[in-house]
C-alpha cells in the first residue's frame, strides 16, 4: 500500500465522492478490472476514495454503466503541485530567494548573549567580546573562539573563565566571574575622620587616640594614631620607641546633612490633549533588531510611557521583547498656589536632597528645617538631617588608598 500511495503520489491522484444507488457494483467492478482504490469511507449517500490519474477515465466509463455519479473533491500529488508553482512564478522565486537568504544569514553570527554573569554587566561582557573578536554580524567560520576567550580572561582581570558556542545564529558567552573577597591590606595604619562631624564617642580596639568626645573634627583629620608606646618605668634611663601598629576602632560622630528646596506660587499643570503617537520596538537578547513607528515625536511638549512585553523562553530560546514607547501630547497651564502650599513643596524638595545624602546604617537622631528665602514669588528652605555615625576610615602610614574599617 506505502508503495501505491507513494506512486499515485508522483504519477498524480484525486480524491473523489461517488454517488448512486449501485456505489458497491462500481466499487466491485473496479477491482474486478484492477483499478487502484484507497482509504475508502462509506457515508450516508456517498463513498469517498482516492484514485490514481491514469485509472479515473476507465472508472468513469464503469459509472455511466452503473448510473453512479463522480465529483472531483481534491487533486494531489506532484503534477498538480507543479501546475500550481507554474502558475505563481513570482510566488517560487520568492520562495527560493527566502530560502538562500536564510541560508546566508545561518552562516552569520546575529546575536550574542551571556550568562553567567553576576557582577559585570553584559552589554560590558559584549562590549569586550567585541573587542576580542567576537560580534554580532561575523562569519561563524572566522570565529576562533579560544582566542576570543583568552584575549577576554587577560583584558578582564575579574573574569575567571570563558567559554564560547554557537546555536544556531546566537553566540553564548559564558563566564565565571572572581568572587573571591579582596585581600585584606595589613600593615601600620591610622583611623582618619571621613566627614565633618561632632564627636561623641571614641573606641579603640587597637592604636592611641587623638581625639575626644565634644571635640569637632574636620575631614582627613586623625583620630586613631596607630602606634603603641612600650610600658617603662620612670627610672629607666632611656625612652622606647613606639610601635607601628594597624589602628582599630570606631569613633561616633554628630554629621549633619543638609538640602536646599524651592517652590513657585506659580506652577505649571501639564494636561494631556489626546493626541498621541507610538513607537513598537523588537529586542532580541536586549538588541534593538526592528523598529516600528514614528521616531521623530511631532509635539512640541509631551510625556513619554514605556511598557515592555516579554515572551516566555520556553517558547523561544532566547529572550524576545517587545517594547512600546507612546508619546503624549500635553499643554501647559499656570495654576496658582497659596504660600503655604508653596512652602510644603519647597520642604518635600529640600528634604528629598538631604536623604540622598545620608549613608545607609546611619541613625538619624533629629531632622529640622527653616525658611531662608521667601519672596513674592519663590520660597525656599534649608532641610537638615541629623545623624550619628561612625566617621573612621583606615589610612595606611605610607599614605596608600583609604577605605572604610570593616
Amino acid at each position: 500500500m506505502f508503495i501505491l500511495k507513494l506512486q499515485a503520489f508522483f504519477t498524480g491522484y484525486l480524491v473523489i465522492a461517488v454517488k448512486g444507488k449501485n456505489t458497491e457494483k462500481l466499487i466491485n467492478l473496479a477491482m474486478h478490472d484492477g483499478i487502484p482504490l484507497w482509504d475508502l469511507q462509506k457515508d450516508t449517500d456517498k463513498i469517498v476514495l482516492k484514485i490514481d490519474l491514469d485509472s479515473f477515465y476507465t472508472l468513469r466509463r464503469l459509472a455511466s454503466r452503473t448510473g453512479c455519479r463522480l465529483r472531483i473533491l481534491h487533486k494531489g500529488g506532484f503534477p498538480f503541485l507543479y501546475h500550481r508553482f507554474t502558475r505563481r512564478r513570482g510566488l517560487v522565486l520568492g520562495l527560493c530567494f527566502f530560502i538562500f537568504a536564510l541560508y546566508c544569514l545561518s552562516s552569520f553570527i546575529l546575536f550574542v548573549s551571556v550568562e553567567g554573569n553576576e557582577v559585570l554587566q553584559a552589554e560590558y561582557i559584549r562590549h569586550l567580546a567585541a573587542e576580542c573578536g567576537a560580534y554580532p554580524g561575523m562569519l561563524k567560520q572566522r570565529l576562533n573562539k579560544d582566542k576570543v576567550a583568552n584575549m577576554m580572561l587577560l583584558a578582564e582581570p575579574q573574569l575567571e573563565w570563558v567559554g564560547l558556542h554557537v546555536q544556531g545564529t546566537r553566540l553564548i558567552i559564558e563566564v565565571v566571574e572572581d568572587t573571591r573577597p579582596p585581600l585584606e591590606v595589613e600593615g601600620p595604619a591610622n583611623l582618619v575622620a571621613a566627614k565633618d562631624g561632632l564627636i561623641t564617642e571614641v573606641i579603640v580596639i587597637n592604636g592611641e587616640a587623638r581625639v575626644e568626645p565634644g571635640e569637632t573634627v574636620r575631614r582627613g583629620q586623625l583620630l586613631v594614631e596607630g602606634i603603641l608606646q612600650p610600658q617603662y618605668t620612670p627610672d629607666e634611663t632611656w625612652e622606647p620607641t613606639p610601635v607601628p601598629v594597624r589602628a582599630r576602632g570606631e569613633v561616633i560622630a554628630r554629621v549633619w546633612y543638609e538640602g536646599y528646596g524651592e517652590a513657585t506660587l506659580t506652577q505649571t499643570l501639564r494636561q494631556r490633549t489626546g493626541r498621541k503617537t507610538s513607537v513598537w520596538t523588537l529586542l532580541v537578547d536586549g538588541q534593538s533588531v526592528l523598529k516600528v513607528g514614528r521616531t521623530e515625536v511631532p509635539f512640541a511638549t509631551y510625556e513619554t510611557e514605556k511598557t515592555a512585553k516579554s515572551f516566555s523562553e520556553r517558547i523561544l530560546r532566547f529572550p524576545v521583547e517587545i517594547v512600546t514607547e507612546t508619546h503624549y501630547e500635553v499643554i501647559e497651564n499656570k495654576k496658582r498656589i497659596s504660600q503655604a502650599q508653596a512652602l510644603e513643596t519647597a520642604i518635600q524638595r529640600a528634604k528629598a536632597l538631604a536623604e540622598l545624602q545620608v549613608p545607609s546604617g546611619a541613625k538619624i537622631e533629629r531632622r529640622t528645617y527653616e525658611k531662608i528665602l521667601d519672596e513674592q514669588e519663590l520660597v525656599g528652605v534649608r532641610y537638615v538631617i541629623e545623624t550619628l555615625e561612625n566617621i573612621a576610615v583606615t589610612e595606611t602610614i605610607n599614605g596608600g588608598e583609604k577605605k572604610f574599617d570593616g
